[in-house]
């Protein structure tokens, strides 16, 4: 059956992102790697950085699929950029090592491009609530997926989106303000919401990029613990301590109205526990 040439494709950035979250991880098609990323590819996640394709980001990515033979990618949200892009998504899928306990975690994804494949790669995962559901047995709820993740057009950065951005950022308060704001975190009685854990004095935004009136960024917030994790020591309040996220923003008549933002909470667990 020869192909119609007069059906448009999805644009590349699109492309890649299916081949990523699709034809890798979902299919768990180890092969179509070198066609979507490239060999020098980073990612930053949590504390770490994976620097290199295949010598760290694939033994703990090949890692994971072996831990959930069946896992699934549903993706929530999209941005397309210049060279950029961002998926804010929900992996799901039975865990072997926990007798086939099932868990969903969210998480949100952002890449850059070298013109070709995905160079660089900045995420969070929301592993605290993954953990809280394999140790429970009880399953969080998978989100709605978008309808059509693959066919969100392009489009070019805007700076006065990135710096309405980035002042709303390094201004927390602000951020509990906003009424639109969702942390991807299904809150229970041992589950804290992330806002709730650090009195933030230092905001490092690691990266940043706009594509029209949605901006996607991944920080670091530094400050004190202020509590909330139950079974932690009390006197752990007032430690040092940095919780990690990545999110995606809406910006609007110079002011933020909506945010989905997902925080590397174990992360800040482990540090304060392990010290």
């Amino acid at each position: 059956m020869s192909g119609d040439s007069s059906i448009a494709d999805i644009h590349p950035l699109a492309a890649l992102l299916r081949g990523f979250a699709v034809d890798f991880l979902t299919s768990h098609d180890v092969s179509v790697v070198p066609d979507i990323m490239s060999e020098q590819y980073c990612l930053r996640i949590g504390e770490h950085t994976l620097d290199g394709r295949d010598s760290q980001y694939l033994p703990p990515t090949k890692a994971q699929i072996t831990q959930f033979p069946g896992l699934c990618v549903t993706v929530h949200d999209v941005v397309y950029g210049d060279n950029a892009l961002a998926m804010q998504f929900t992996e799901h899928g039975a865990s072997t090592r926990d007798g086939g306990r099932v868990a969903t975690w969210r998480g949100i994804t952002l890449f850059r491009t070298d013109g070709e494949r995905l160079h660089r790669g900045w995420a969070e995962e929301d592993y605290f609530a993954r953990k809280r559901q394999l140790s429970s047995g009880s399953c969080d709820a998978v989100d709605a997926p978008h309808p059509s993740p693959w066919d969100v057009p392009r489009a070019q950065p805007d700076q006065a989106a990135e710096d309405v951005a980035r002042a709303w950022l390094c201004a927390p308060q602000k951020m509990a303000e906003l009424e639109g704001a969702n942390w991807l975190s299904a809150i229970g009685a041992d589950d804290p919401p992330p806002r709730n854990l650090l009195d933030v004095e230092t905001t490092k935004i690691d990266e940043l990029f706009s594509a029209g009136d949605r901006v996607a960024f991944h920080l670091e917030h530094h400050g004190a613990y202020t509590g909330g994790f139950p079974d932690l020591d009390a006197a752990l309040i007032g430690k040092p301590a940095v919780l990690r996220a990545a999110g995606l923003l809406t910006v609007r008549e110079h002011r933020v109205v909506a945010a989905r933002i997902t925080s590397d909470r174990l992360g800040l667990y482990r540090a304060l526990r392990f010290g």
